[in-house]
Formats: structure tokens, C-alpha cells, sequence
């Protein structure tokens, strides 16, 4: 954000790049603790159901900006109509181990058990995902549900139990359904680059106007953007030496690869010769076998005329 946007009062006069959009998970944290109105309007669009439908949606981790550790996890738990756990999740940067990370962050919120309490206090637990991230090149999908489920006749074992991942750089492959329930427009909420382009969002949505006003408080607010860049940094410099780390062992572990392909390549044509050797003494063999078979054959005709010799 450039400088002479520090002193207007309202995201409505911003321009320009948003340093810390809803991407960042700092930011969308602290709105949707803040402003229940969008809070409830996003849980509405990832789970496909009426406003009407929540009677009361409570932040089970809200966030301190001043205590805040470069470390700390910033999903977004929640508990819907006290009877529902949600978690919500940003996932902006590369991270090998995503998919079991993702599970075992759901079977954490799934197990809510209190010691002594029966199993029937357990409560319907999704894990929502909001990546950028290329998380099933092969299978690219716009908005994804998966279940625990029967691989036979795909009847799921429970419903309780269930992780959707929203992709953002697939608007592209969204559905009908999607784009009803208002997903396709949280994407571009998401996706917004500019304080020109969330505003155009925004336009007559008085709790996207509340996100809008919200994130320039923050956004303009020096101590906490340092904090946000604090953990900026450090979420890219983990991208990095992961990065860094896995191409350092290829570049180590290349050699001795491309030296066991020559040994296995020789291997096998050791292997072939010798197989060739063995077919050649087979072929011998054989042709052994027919001349005594042959030879056995004049011998029984010599004997059937001159009698056994």
C-alpha cells in the first residue's frame, strides 16, 4: 500500500496493491473472528447451505495480533449451531506432506471427546482447505468433497467425517452449483490483488464492505503489518529450504542414480548373454536329443530284422 493511502480512513478511497488480503491467514483469522456477518456468509458458501440454516457459529481459536508467534497455526476452528466443528485452513505455500497434514489436523478437530464422555458426543467435524496450490495436478477440480467411503458401491461410511478443498486457481472448472452457492465469489474475494478489484466485489455487500474496512485497519496499521510480514517471511523461508533441501538432494542423489542405471544396464546384459549361452547350449541339447532318438530308432529296426544283437 503506498504511503499516501496510510491516511485515509476507509478501504472505499484505497488504491492499488493489497499488501495482506484474505490470502494471508493472519488476515482472514482476525476478519472472520471479527466480523460474524462474513464469517457466516463464507461457512454458508463452503458448506452449500441457507443463511437461515445458522442459528450461531462461534470462533473456538480467536487470535491476539500482540501474542501472536511466527509458528502459530492459524486455522480458523469453529463450532457451528453447538453441534458442528468446522476448521478452515489457508494452505498458500508448497508443502510435500499436505494431505496427511490436512487428515491428521481433521482427526484432531473430530476428536472433541472430553475424558469420560461416550462416543455419542461426537460431533460432524469438515476440514475446509483454501489453496492456490496444485494439489491434484492430475485431477484438477474447482471445488472438491471427500468422504470416508465404500470403493465398491461408493456408499460413504459416515457423513460426520469429511475434508473439501477449494482451489482457487480453478475457477475455471467450477460448477453450477458453485457458483449458486456463492463459492465462485469467495474465490474472487480471495483472489483479489487490488483495493480496486475487492471493491468492485464488494459493491452493496455491507459485510463484504465490513472485510473491505477491516483489512485496510490492518493493512494500515504499522506494528501489525510488520507482525504480518514477520510471518510472511518466515512461511516463504520454509517454503524455500524445503525447496532448497529437495533440490540439493537430487543434485547429490543424481549421480548415484545415473551410475546404479549403468550398473543395473550392465547387469541385465550380462544377464542376456548369459541367457543366450543357455538357450545356444539348449539348442545343442535338443539337437543331441533328436540324433539319439534317430539313432534309437535304427536300432530298434536293426533288431526287429536280425534279431537282438
Amino acid at each position: 500500500m503506498s504511503s499516501n493511502n496510510l491516511n485515509i480512513s476507509s478501504y472505499q478511497n484505497a488504491t492499488g496493491t493489497i499488501e495482506f488480503s484474505l490470502t494471508s491467514d493472519i488476515m482472514l483469522h482476525y476478519v472472520m473472528q471479527q466480523s460474524k456477518r462474513a464469517l457466516k456468509g463464507l461457512v454458508c458458501s463452503l458448506k452449500g447451505i441457507d443463511p437461515s440454516m445458522v442459528k450461531d457459529i462461534l470462533v473456538q481459536n480467536p487470535i491476539d495480533l500482540n501474542a501472536l508467534q511466527k509458528e502459530t497455526v492459524m486455522d480458523l476452528k469453529l463450532l457451528l449451531n453447538n453441534g458442528e466443528i468446522l476448521n478452515i485452513e489457508l494452505q498458500m505455500y508448497t508443502d510435500k506432506y499436505w494431505i496427511l497434514r490436512s487428515i491428521l489436523y481433521l482427526c484432531r478437530a473430530f476428536d472433541s471427546l472430553k475424558e469420560g464422555e461416550d462416543y455419542s458426543h461426537l460431533m460432524p467435524t469438515t476440514h475446509f482447505c483454501i489453496t492456490n496450490q496444485e494439489l491434484f495436478p492430475d485431477n484438477p477440480e474447482f471445488y472438491a468433497h471427500f468422504l470416508l467411503m465404500n470403493t465398491k458401491n461408493h456408499i460413504p461410511y459416515t457423513k460426520n467425517f469429511a475434508l473439501n478443498v477449494l482451489q482457487l486457481n480453478h475457477t475455471d472448472l467450477a460448477t453450477d452449483e458453485d457458483i449458486n452457492n456463492n463459492v465462485v465469489y469467495w474465490a474472487k474475494l480471495f483472489n483479489a490483488t487490488t483495493w480496486e478489484e475487492f471493491k468492485a466485489l464488494a459493491k452493496g455487500n455491507d459485510a463484504i464492505e465490513e472485510v473491505g474496512d477491516l483489512m485496510y485497519t490492518i493493512n494500515a496499521d504499522d506494528q501489525t503489518r510488520e507482525i504480518l510480514e514477520g510471518q510472511r517471511r518466515y512461511r516463504e523461508q520454509s517454503a524455500s529450504q524445503y525447496t532448497a533441501g529437495f533440490t540439493d538432494a537430487e543434485e547429490q542423489l543424481m549421480p548415484i542414480i545415473e551410475e546404479d542405471k549403468v550398473i543395473m544396464a550392465n547387469q541385465n546384459a550380462t544377464i542376456a548373454n548369459q541367457e543366450a549361452i543357455i538357450a545356444d547350449k539348449d539348442a545343442t541339447i535338443a539337437d543331441q536329443d533328436i540324433a539319439l532318438a534317430n539313432l534309437n530308432l535304427l536300432l530298434q529296426k536293426y533288431k526287429d530284422k536280425y534279431g537282438e544283437i
